[in-house]
């Protein structure tokens, strides 16, 4: 990535500090406002665990991309055993539900990409799972990692100080999720803890069940109006790509006036970190975190 003047830099940073600092501002007004309205608002939006670019000294998060896959099988205890060692701020996986109602950790709805097991996932039962290589297709050295239940994150979450965005992929009921809820509450990360998703269904029935717990709701384009959709079903966060903001720039920091959090996937150049930078987004998903940890460590010594 191209480094820009000393000079730059500078001016960059000044006019960066300003707009994250009436940002900031702004919102607090705004929350002020609707809590004054509303007292259940307070459940919907006092807590983010994402927080927000301006808490991080005016670097974008860096979101482990289910794990650390430049570094180890996506979705695997390795993965997120170098995602923590990484130093990223966030760690970022999916959950599925098995055939008998376990709750594993994975992304597809195919076996057949990263195990060497094959057809949909939601037809096989945990202990079918737990059979299954879910290293080898990445190298020889994680021949033999096996797919991961959530219970098997929740202390390694536990035991550190990251913060989680956990997708729930596909359509959850109420019963489902009461599993992942539990699991939250009985390891005590709920502060450091967000759950997202694509399906509108889910996230309704997530805040009914579990109104404490912050929402992302995951888009891949923006819609017209992104805070009343974030809204509509309690999201405190918008998950999207970098393609939303391209045409509409400005429409991060509205979206951050109004309370929300804005996350980009998933970006693993130096050019499309810069770009984030730039648009001055909270956190960035990516595959390598390491090298993005790095990255942002340098820009900082170099300020």
């Amino acid at each position: 990535m191209q480094r820009p003047s000393d000079r730059s830099r500078r001016v960059s940073a000044r006019r960066y500090s300003f707009r994250r600092t009436a940002a900031s501002f702004t919102a607090t007004l705004a929350l002020v406002a609707v809590l004054a309205i509303d007292h259940t608002a307070a459940t919907v939006y006092a807590a983010q665990p994402l927080g927000s670019i301006i808490l991080n000294d005016g670097v974008p998060l860096t979101i482990a991309h289910r794990g650390a896959p430049a570094e180890a099988p996506e979705n695997t205890i390795p993965a997120f055993e170098a995602a923590l060692a990484s130093g990223a701020d966030v760690l970022e996986f999916d959950l599925h539900m098995t055939a008998d109602e376990q709750v594993v950790v994975f992304h597809d709805e195919l076996l057949d990409r990263t195990t060497n097991g094959s057809g949909p996932l939601a037809d096989r039962t945990l202990a079918e799972l737990r059979v299954l290589d879910a290293g080898s297709w990445y190298g020889s050295a994680w021949a033999g990692t096996r797919i991961p239940t959530f219970d098997e994150v929740l202390p390694l979450l536990q035991g550190s100080d990251v913060r989680a965005l956990i997708e729930l992929k596909g359509l959850w009921t109420v019963d489902a999720m009461r599993p992942i809820i539990a699991g939250i509450y009985r390891f005590g990360i709920q502060d450091r803890v967000v759950l997202a998703s694509f399906e509108l269904p889910t996230l309704l029935e997530l805040w009914k069940e579990a109104p404490s717990l912050p929402r992302a709701v995951i888009v891949r384009r923006l819609p017209d109006d992104p805070v009343d959709f974030a809204a509509s079903v309690g999201a405190t966060t918008i998950v999207t790509s970098l393609r939303s903001f391209r045409v509409e720039p400005e429409a991060a920091a509205m979206l951050q006036k109004a309370g929300l959090t804005v996350i980009v996937y998933t970006l693993n150049r130096g050019d499309l970190w810069q770009q984030a930078l730039d648009l001055g987004v909270d956190g960035v998903v990516t595959d390598a975190p390491r090298r993005l940890v790095t990255v942002h460590a340098q820009a900082a010594r170099g300020s």
